[in-house]
C-alpha cells in the first residue's frame, strides 16, 4: 500500500471519531503528502480549519528567536559567547550568564512560567518585557550557569531584549524583516493580542464539550512563545533551514548542536523511532503544536492545533510510523451500543499503586463522563461512549481523544475494577472507592 493511502486510512478513522483538531502538513523529499485542516478554527461562527489557518505556535517561536540571535552573531553585532551584562548591565550575576546559555536553556535562571501564581494570575495580566524580567532577575539561580540543562522561558525573554537592543528593531519587526519577508512567510508574525490577525484560529479547551481556553495576555510572550503561523509557512521555514539562505552552514550546525541533554538552540535534537529528529513542542492558551524534522530522511511533519487536549506529539509519532512503514494501529470506530445500568458504573475509582490518582466517572443526563487529569494537572471531562457490552465487561471510548475505559464485572454483576488506557497506551487498573459512593452524583460537573 502506498504511503499516501496509509496516511489517508489513518486520517479517515481519526477524523471520523472526531480526534483531529487543527492543521497537519506532512512532506517527504520536498513533496507534500498531506496538507489539510480538521475541526473548527472558530466554533462560534462555524469556521473550519484550513491549511491557511493561523495558529499561535507557542514555543516553536524559540527557533525563530535563536535564528535572529545567530544572524546578529554572524553580522558581528553581538557574540553568542558574550555575557548578558554587556546588554543588561543591571542583571544580577549577568557576568556569569552568556547569550549561549540563554539559547540552550543552561542559565540556571528560574522559569517564570513555573511560578506558582503564573497560570492562575500572572499570565492574564499585561506586562512590559522589563517588568517581566524584574519578576525573576533577583531570584537565586538554580545552578551554576552552563553546568546543566533546565528549560526556562526566562532565558528567551532575555534574548528578546538583547535582540531588540542590538538590532534597533522590535522583536515583531525583526522577525518580519529578517526571516518572514525573505522566505515569503506572509502568514507568520508576532501576536500582541491587540491587532486583528485575519484567519487566526480561536483556542479551546475541553469540559464535556469545547470551552474557551484560559485567557493569556500577549504583551510579554514575544520571543519565548509569542508567534503565530500556518503549517504552510512553517514548511517554508523547514526548507530554508536546509540551506544557507538565512544563516551560514557552520552557524546552522552550531545552532542545531545540543549543549546538554538533547536541547540545542530553540530545537530539541533526539531520536524518534530510532531516527535523528529536530523537533519542538509548543503550547499557549488553547493552542498546542509540534514540528518534526527528519533531516536525513527529508521528512517533515507539522501539526498545529487549537484544541488544548489534542495529543499532537503522540499523533505525530503515529504519523511517523506510517511514513517509515512501521506498524500502526487505528482507533476503534465509535459505534455506540446501548447499556442499561449506568448508575452502577458511576463513582470514583482509585488507581492501583497510586492512591492520589482518581478516575471520576459521573452520570449526567443519562450520559457517562470521565474526569481525568491531563497536561499541567488540568482536569478535563470526556464523554464515555459504550462501544461493546456483555456480561463480563463494557468497553467505552472517550470523545475528543483516543482513550478507552473498560469496566469488568464480577459473577454477581458488580463492578470488579476498571481499566483505563490513555492515548499513549499507558494502562491503569482502578478500583471503586466505596467510601466516596455518596458523593459521586454531582462530582466533576463544575470546572
Amino acid at each position: 500500500m502506498r504511503v499516501e493511502e496509509r496516511i489517508g486510512r489513518w486520517i479517515e478513522r481519526y477524523e471520523e471519531n472526531g480526534y483531529l483538531h487543527g492543521s497537519i502538513l506532512i512532506a517527504s523529499n520536498g513533496h507534500i503528502l498531506l496538507n489539510k485542516g480538521f475541526g473548527m478554527a472558530n466554533i462560534e461562527h462555524f469556521v473550519p480549519n484550513k491549511p491557511t489557518t493561523k495558529f499561535r505556535i507557542g514555543s516553536l517561536t524559540k527557533a525563530f528567536t535563536a535564528m535572529g540571535i545567530f544572524q546578529l552573531h554572524e553580522e558581528g553585532k553581538l557574540s553568542i559567547d558574550d555575557c548578558i551584562n554587556k546588554y543588561l548591565p543591571d542583571f544580577p550575576q549577568g557576568e556569569k550568564i552568556t547569550i549561549y546559555h540563554c539559547l540552550t536553556n543552561t542559565t540556571g535562571i528560574p522559569n517564570y512560567t513555573s511560578f506558582p501564581d503564573f497560570w492562575s494570575e500572572t499570565m492574564r495580566l499585561p506586562m512590559t518585557l522589563n517588568q517581566l524580567i524584574d519578576s525573576f532577575k533577583h531570584l537565586e539561580l538554580n545552578f551554576r550557569p552552563g553546568s546543566k540543562f533546565e528549560y526556562s522561558n526566562s532565558g528567551y525573554a532575555l534574548l528578546t531584549v538583547i535582540l531588540e537592543k542590538v538590532s534597533g528593531m522590535s522583536f515583531a519587526e525583526y522577525i518580519q524583516a529578517k526571516i518572514c519577508l525573505p522566505l515569503g512567510m506572509n502568514n507568520t508574525g508576532c501576536d500582541n493580542g491587540v491587532e486583528i490577525v485575519p484567519d487566526l484560529a480561536s483556542g479551546y479547551s475541553f469540559w464535556e464539550k469545547p470551552i474557551h481556553a484560559a485567557y493569556a495576555d500577549l504583551s510579554f510572550p514575544l520571543g519565548a512563545y509569542g508567534l503565530y503561523s500556518t503549517t504552510e509557512d512553517l514548511f517554508l521555514w523547514d526548507q530554508a533551514l536546509k540551506s544557507s539562505q538565512l544563516l551560514s552552514k557552520e552557524l546552522l550546525e552550531k545552532m542545531f548542536t545540543p549543549k546538554f541533554s538533547s536541547y540545542a538552540s530553540g530545537w530539541v535534537v533526539s531520536e524518534i523511532l530510532g531516527r535523528k529528529c529536530m523537533h519542538h513542542f509548543g503550547d499557549i492558551s488553547g493552542f498546542c503544536s509540534n514540528f518534526f524534522r527528519f533531516v536525513d530522511e527529508s521528512v517533515t511533519i507539522i501539526f498545529l492545533s487549537n484544541m488544548s487536549v489534542t495529543p499532537v506529539t503522540h499523533l505525530m509519532q503515529e504519523m511517523t510510523k506510517i511514513i517509515f512503514d512501521e506498524p500502526v494501529s487505528l482507533p476503534f470506530s465509535i459505534q455506540p451500543v446501548n447499556i442499561t445500568d449506568k448508575k452502577l458504573i458511576a463513582g470514583k475509582y482509585i488507581i492501583e499503586d497510586d492512591e492520589l490518582q482518581i478516575l471520576d466517572i459521573t452520570l449526567k443526563n443519562e450520559e457517562l463522563y470521565l474526569t481525568v487529569t491531563k497536561m499541567y494537572g488540568v482536569l478535563c471531562k470526556f464523554k464515555l461512549v459504550p462501544v461493546s457490552h456483555n456480561a463480563t465487561k463494557t468497553t467505552f471510548l472517550t470523545g475528543m481523544v483516543n482513550e478507552q475505559l473498560i469496566c469488568y464485572y464480577s459473577l454477581s454483576g458488580q463492578i470488579e475494577n476498571v481499566e483505563y488506557k490513555d492515548f499513549n497506551d499507558n494502562r491503569y487498573i482502578a478500583y471503586k472507592d466505596l467510601s466516596l459512593a455518596n458523593s459521586t452524583q454531582q462530582s466533576g460537573d463544575i470546572v
